[in-house]
């Protein structure tokens, strides 16, 4: 019992030690008769130094020799709690010198805002009731956003029917054109013939909407383009768009079987020799279709 004893004696004096270790200095600073002979036990640089010898000029009055040590401190160490607390007790010190700088300091440090408004009573309001349109009109943002961007990324795939119509330049075009799903605007065909023959040209079927041209939009499209017509993505196209619907039996319709044939027999007579193997296909169909029913050329 008696060592146990010792043993929390010895304990509690070693705490109280080191809790009065912690706090010498404090002790020293506060009750020294000369507070300038204390300050110099502090090591110069260390956030002691800075703090102790500010707060020292603060209670002298010395605002000025304090607020320019606070610079190297600032600069050596950061922003600190012990500096800001320094900075504070130096903006309400001098608030009877220069209000206006320490209101400035409390209004920034605390975040404070002071734009309410009084509320007067009966008084006729100022404030605006309705939206201004021209703020949200179409032209506003369009303008805005192409000035901002240099593709069409800030429109929404519904502005591209009225954007086609627009005079944009072959970067916006291009990115138009690769965003359309389907082919409903009438001047497509010309947008299209437009980006083949810019810069950095892109061949005919890279974009989905290539093969996505009525055959009236084909049409159209070479004779914009005619050099296009032997083009094979839409030669491949074309005769795409020439098969009866889903919806037939044309297999075991013989009018609709002819009437098919005669659309790829008129199309393929108008290609380059360099299809000559298509035309051989569609003639050998043909001659085999004429000849179930009787019919030898």
């Amino acid at each position: 019992m008696k060592r146990m004893m010792v043993s929390l004696a010895w304990a509690i004096f070693t705490v109280s030690m080191a809790y009065a270790g912690d706090i010498d200095f404090v002790e020293d600073f506060a009750l020294a008769k000369d507070r300038a002979l204390s300050l110099r036990q502090l090591i110069p640089g260390t956030e002691d130094y800075y703090y102790y010898h500010c707060l020292h000029y603060l209670n002298k009055e010395q605002f000025e020799k304090a607020e320019e040590l606070t610079k190297p401190w600032l600069q050596r160490l950061g922003q600190t709690p012990l500096l800001t607390e320094i900075q504070t007790r130096h903006a309400l010190l001098t608030y009877s010198r220069n209000p206006e700088r320490s209101l400035t300091y409390l209004r920034n440090h605390l975040n404070l805002r002071f734009d309410h408004q009084r509320e007067m009573g009966g008084a006729a309001p100022n404030l605006p009731t309705v939206l201004d349109s021209k703020l949200i009109a179409r032209e506003t943002l369009r303008a805005f956003s192409l000035a901002q961007w240099q593709n069409l990324d800030n429109f929404e795939n519904s502005a591209l029917d009225w954007l086609a119509s627009e005079n944009l330049n072959w970067e916006r075009r291009r990115n138009l054109l690769q965003r359309l799903t389907l082919p409903d605007l009438s001047n497509l065909p010309k947008l299209i013939a437009d980006d083949l023959q810019s810069p950095h040209p892109q061949k005919f079927g890279a974009f989905p909407i290539h093969r996505q041209l009525t055959l009236s939009q084909l049409e159209a499209l070479v004779r914009l383009r005619p050099d296009l017509l032997n083009h094979t993505v839409l030669v491949q196209t074309w005769i795409g768009k020439l098969h009866p619907g889903a919806d037939s039996d044309w297999r075991r319709d013989p009018a609709l079987q002819r009437n098919y044939l005669d659309r790829l027999q008129s199309f393929v007579d108008r290609l380059a020799p360099v299809h000559n193997s298509l035309k051989a296909h569609v003639l050998f169909n043909r001659l085999a279709f004429d000849q179930t029913r009787g019919i030898r050329d």
